[in-house]
């Protein structure tokens, strides 16, 4: 772990008060794509608002009492399982080892859950340093997605 990783640091509820903060996050095109799959940067003001719903968790990274990294977990239950969506790093605070900490306290979050069996996310846009983090954390490449446009990953809860 990075010494930047290795500050106190731990996941809080989501509130509206990062709203802006965390749009602010999807700084360029190509992470609107690799977040959203969306293509019409800039992202609209009111877009992580609108990610918030009865059935996903959100979270905030702190490190120092200070946001670096945002995602959420969205309940699967035909998989019987949590699916970890929309995560973003601070720009100014990627590679330092963030992404990594906040899919492990995400796993360990979800992994927590009665008759979640596995943790999954996707991969859209082939970013290898993306890919690097997610199988850091564990994670183990188990296909494409349904719509073909991405990988799909896995981690199982023992």
């Amino acid at each position: 772990m990075t010494e930047s990783t290795r500050a106190q640091a731990d996941i809080v509820p989501y509130t509206a008060e990062y709203e802006q903060l965390v749009r602010g996050w999807i700084d360029s095109e190509e992470t609107y794509r690799h977040v959203c799959q969306a293509t019409d940067f800039p992202p609209p003001e009111d877009i992580v608002g609108n990610w918030q719903r009865v059935d996903v968790a959100a979270y905030i990274l702190l490190t120092d009492r200070q946001p670096v990294a945002y995602g959420e977990l969205w309940d699967r239950p035909v998989e019987m399982g949590a699916e970890i969506g929309h995560l973003l790093v601070d720009p100014y605070k990627r590679s330092r080892g963030y992404g990594s900490l906040m899919l492990q306290l995400l796993f360990e979050r979800a992994s927590g859950r009665p008759r979640v069996q596995k943790v999954m996310l996707h991969l859209f846009g082939g970013d290898e340093i993306v890919l690097g983090c997610y199988l850091k954390a564990g994670f183990e490449l188990t296909g494409t997605t349904a719509a073909g446009s991405g990988l799909k990953m896995v981690r199982l809860v023992e």
